[in-house]
């Protein structure tokens, strides 16, 4: 059974590119039937959320529904893995698998926000449009500049 195990945690922590970003104040565990395994995004990683476009009829099917999904989906997105839960090493992961892991948490999580037609289509939002986001340099950079530089965060930190 796929499911969080933690509640999401964070503070505003100021503005990039135009979007409110957040500092996870707590780990973030999610319980994965599809990865086989239970994934860590670490206290202290820096997050835009949902980057749902402000188009009005796309914000409103899909904007303004629950975070934890969204921090758990950008991690892979910003450094390519995931922390394993059992042993604290990266898991790594394609874009695929992260889109896929997304498209899970959205039906696994009860306070989402998400119906089956808004995770698919959110889903769909992903697969299409995060294309030009996957691992991308600028963005780590600016989100999560120690990280980017020492390679991203370690077991523990």
């Amino acid at each position: 059974m796929s499911e969080f195990l933690d509640y999401f945690e964070a503070r505003q922590n100021g503005w990039a590119d135009g979007r409110a970003v957040w500092w996870t104040l707590a780990p973030l565990r999610y319980r994965s039937a599809g990865l086989g395994a239970t994934v860590i995004v670490p206290a202290e990683f820096v997050t835009d959320l949902a980057s749902v476009p402000r188009v009005p009829f796309a914000f409103w099917l899909t904007g303004g529904r629950g975070t934890r999904y969204a921090v758990l989906h950008d991690f892979p997105y910003q450094f390519g893995y995931w922390l394993r839960d059992a042993d604290g090493g990266r898991m790594y992961v394609s874009k695929g698998e992260a889109d896929a892991t997304f498209l899970e948490s959205l039906r696994a999580d009860p306070i989402s926000g998400a119906g089956p037609i808004a995770a698919r289509l959110m889903y769909l939002g992903v697969r299409v449009g995060g294309r030009g986001c996957w691992r991308r340099a600028r963005r780590r950079a600016t989100l999560n500049p120690e990280w980017h530089v020492s390679g991203g965060p370690r077991a523990g930190a």
